[in-house]
């Protein structure tokens, strides 16, 4: 698949319904489509969904914190996986991200989730540290990353 068929989109009530699908999916602990709702209300929430001929193929979200943010969350769909959604995502909110003078990025990702962690460390993410027993179901241990923009 081409990057050109992927489009990022400011995040609105229209995607909620496929994005908390998407996140039961991806997450043993999913946040809710009011969750996400929520989200639209908050002045410092950035988040942006990726479409793929029109399709929701997955999101990402981050808080502003002054000249740092925090990664909310990037969820793609099983079916647009290894396509260049979540690279195109990540890419366009560091644009973002750098429009607002935001120099770093953080985020943190299951041990385990080892895909995540090798396609984070490809994109320039580095590993800052460990935070135990920071998910639940089931209890794991998580991997900040930071990426200095």
């Amino acid at each position: 698949m081409s990057l050109d068929h992927i489009k990022i989109v400011p995040m609105s009530e229209e995607h909620i319904a496929a994005l908390a699908a998407i996140e039961q999916q991806c997450f043993s602990t999913p946040w809710s489509a009011q969750s996400l709702r929520e989200e639209l209300e908050i002045p410092s929430a950035v988040f942006r969904v990726a479409l793929v001929d029109g399709a929701v193929a997955g999101y990402m979200g981050m808080q502003d914190a002054g000249d740092v943010a925090y990664v909310c969350n990037i969820a793609v769909s099983p079916d647009y996986r290894r396509q260049g959604v979540a690279t195109t995502l990540i890419e366009a909110q560091c644009k973002i991200a750098r429009l607002m003078m935001i120099r770093e990025l953080s985020l943190e990702v299951r041990t385990s989730n080892r895909e995540a962690r090798a396609l984070y460390e490809k994109i320039g993410f580095q590993y800052i540290g460990t935070r135990p027993h920071f998910y639940s179901h089931p209890s794991e241990n998580a991997e900040i990353y930071t990426l200095y923009l």
